[in-house]
């Protein structure tokens, strides 16, 4: 006996993703339409229909509106141009200091410094020595006439040749090499007060406390009184302070600066050139930026204006005196 026929059980359909029934054709009229990109067209049956400007070729698909990104990595050949930079910017950094370092010579040669002073200017020959002081001069007067600075010149038979000397460590020890005799003088009791025998140039009140104690023992004690070293400079002294000082004392050594020596000369009646016969310059003394007496703009103008002084030149012409350079 057959089996009876299974009973067809009626079932609800469920749509899916291809709800097409077998065997299923498009009409005509719908196949013969033509596909349209443009929106809202019925024909347009691809998945992307609601997206504005959508297309099934990538290759004619419009370009998605630019959207803000974050900086990328410079690129090989932004990479590759970074050594560049840094080359470019190490030359002119090199420029720059090169720039700065003529401008420094120039600031240098300008302030009367330059590679001759390296050497030390005591030892050279007087007619060296002349024309190095007359170059000094020039600079450190720049207002004065050719005429003026002539007449203020140091020539060669002014200064004492000190050439050969080879005590240069200490001022002491030079004088006493360099003038045995008149060291010798200094323990003779002056004729006068404020007269010195010598008088010793430096360009700073430092420096001048230091040379007066490297000369102390040129301080005498004598039967008829104290033979005194003057120190002689602006620093916690007053003017007045040394005119009277130097009207009271027997000084036969005085040490100072040039301002000092010079207001004490020409704007009282307290310093006597006399029996003057050595005004020694201390310009072996170097400052931290290797500046002497000549070349120390605070006090080479009153150096040489001190030197330019008729009573001083007087007595250089005359024979009287020595310039000499320590």
């Amino acid at each position: 006996m057959a089996p009876p026929p299974t009973k067809k059980t009626k079932t609800e359909h469920v749509p899916t993703g291809d709800d097409l029934e077998d065997n299923f054709a498009l009409d005509d009229e719908l196949v013969a339409a033509p596909f349209s990109g443009d929106e809202g067209d019925p024909a347009d049956l691809s998945d992307d229909a609601a997206a504005p400007g959508g297309s099934d070729n990538d290759d004619d698909a419009a370009p998605p509106p630019a959207k803000k990104r974050r900086a990328e990595p410079a690129s090989s050949d932004e990479a590759a141009a970074a050594p560049t930079t840094t080359t470019t910017t190490t030359t002119t950094s090199k420029r720059a200091a090169k720039r700065a370092k003529d401008k420094k010579r120039a600031k240098v040669v300008e302030g009367g410094l330059d590679e001759r002073d390296k050497d030390d200017m005591g030892l050279l020959p007087p007619e060296a020595l002349a024309d190095r002081l007359a170059d000094k001069q020039k600079r450190a007067l720049p207002n004065l006439t050719a005429l003026e600075l002539d007449e203020q010149r140091i020539s060669q038979s002014m200064i004492l040749d000190t050439a050969t000397v080879e005590a240069r460590d200490s001022l002491l020890a030079f004088m006493k090499e360099a003038l045995p005799t008149t060291c010798n003088t200094l323990a003779k009791m002056p004729k006068a007060t404020g007269s010195p025998r010598i008088i010793v140039v430096a360009g700073a009140a430092l420096r001048v406390a230091d040379l007066c104690r490297d000369v102390k023992s040129f301080k005498t004690k004598t039967k008829d009184g104290l033979i005194d070293v003057a120190k002689l400079f602006a620093k916690h002294f007053k003017l007045s302070e040394h005119v009277e000082y130097m009207q009271k004392t027997h000084v036969g050594l005085a040490v100072g600066t040039p301002n000092r020596i010079e207001k004490l000369l020409n704007e009282s009646d307290a310093l006597h050139l006399t029996h003057l016969s050595h005004l020694i310059l201390d310009v072996s003394h170097l400052d931290s930026k290797k500046r002497s007496l000549v070349d120390l703009p605070e006090a080479r103008a009153d150096l040489f204006k001190l030197v330019g002084t008729k009573a001083v030149m007087d007595r250089l012409r005359e024979g009287k005196m020595k310039l000499v350079v320590f």
